[in-house]
């Protein structure tokens, strides 16, 4: 069982489109036990129902810190399923919550980055590396997509390089990095 401690608990490749250039990587966090049930359904690729998630918030009995990291939960949830406006708005609400989330700023960053706005999926991406995020390749190689989209390949490389740099076993930056060579 991770410890409640533990805020970026897995990276889980969200494949939303067919189109594999507009997967990219979220992160999750782990809540109290009412929570749980939304933590795994946002660690599953296959889930688009926010149900437990929903339960979990109405519940009105989670602490802040359960909170913002359900509201994260949700928010990738939303994002698998094309409701970014709706992710965007958990995020920030994760965000008002605590503005140092590191994991609320790069699943935002994914809601601007499959709405094809990809100036602000970097801000965000750039945030949630500046608050050093604990698994800092997922926001590198979101950049690298961000950068591929925008048909700036040597930026692309240079940040799945720095993905691949912060983790050496990271498959997919080694992946797009030999694609673009």
């Amino acid at each position: 069982m991770p410890n409640l401690r533990q805020v970026f608990c897995s990276v889980a490749l969200l494949m939303l489109f067919p189109n594999t250039s507009m997967a990219q990587l979220s992160v999750t966090t782990i809540g109290a036990t009412e929570a749980s049930a939304c933590y795994q359904d946002a660690s599953s690729s296959l889930t688009h129902d926010t149900g437990n998630c929903d339960t979990a918030l109405r519940g009105g009995d989670l602490m802040r810190g359960d909170q913002k990291k359900t509201l994260v939960n949700r928010g990738v949830i939303l994002n698998r399923a094309g409701a970014f406006e709706d992710a965007r708005a958990d995020f920030d609400a994760a965000i008002a919550i605590d503005d140092n989330l590191a994991e609320a700023y790069l699943n935002r960053g994914n809601s601007f980055y499959l709405a094809q706005q990809f100036d602000a999926a970097l801000a965000d991406y750039d945030r949630a590396l500046a608050l050093a995020i604990t698994k800092p390749w997922a926001a590198w190689y979101n950049i690298g997509l961000v950068y591929e989209a925008i048909k700036k390949p040597d930026m692309a490389r240079k940040a799945f390089q720095n993905a691949l740099n912060a983790n050496p076993e990271f498959t997919q930056a080694q992946q797009k990095l030999e694609k673009l060579r």
